[in-house]
């Protein structure tokens, strides 16, 4: 028989694999966000991959919360160099895709 503490560690185990797998999806859109914007820039993208740099909590437009998270990717103009690039999320919208050259023109954005 189950007592109320299995189903509270059941419950916990549940929600802890749903976040991961939730997780998981977010950074391989990331990724796929962050190779699109290096080809666009015609940059490299080093590593191949996004790292999850910040989580926080944000509203929407009508006062609710939400997960809001930031993925830090890098890429190169020539190979030698390395500058970088974030992916942005509030809720499940991308809010913004960057490439940190100090230049305006390589920023690509979405509102």
């Amino acid at each position: 028989m189950w007592t109320l503490g299995d189903v509270f560690i059941l419950i916990l185990v549940l929600a802890a694999v749903g976040l991961w797998v939730q997780h998981d999806r977010f950074r391989r859109r990331a990724l796929s966000l962050a190779r699109q914007a290096t080809e666009k820039a015609d940059v490299q993208l080093l590593d191949q991959s996004v790292s999850l740099r910040r989580v926080g909590l944000g509203r929407d437009d009508r006062g609710w919360p939400l997960i809001t998270r930031r993925f830090g990717f890098e890429f190169s103009r020539s190979g030698f160099d390395r500058y970088r690039g974030h992916v942005a999320f509030r809720g499940q919208h991308l809010t913004e895709v960057e490439l940190d050259l100090g230049d305006p023109h390589w920023r690509h954005e979405k509102n």
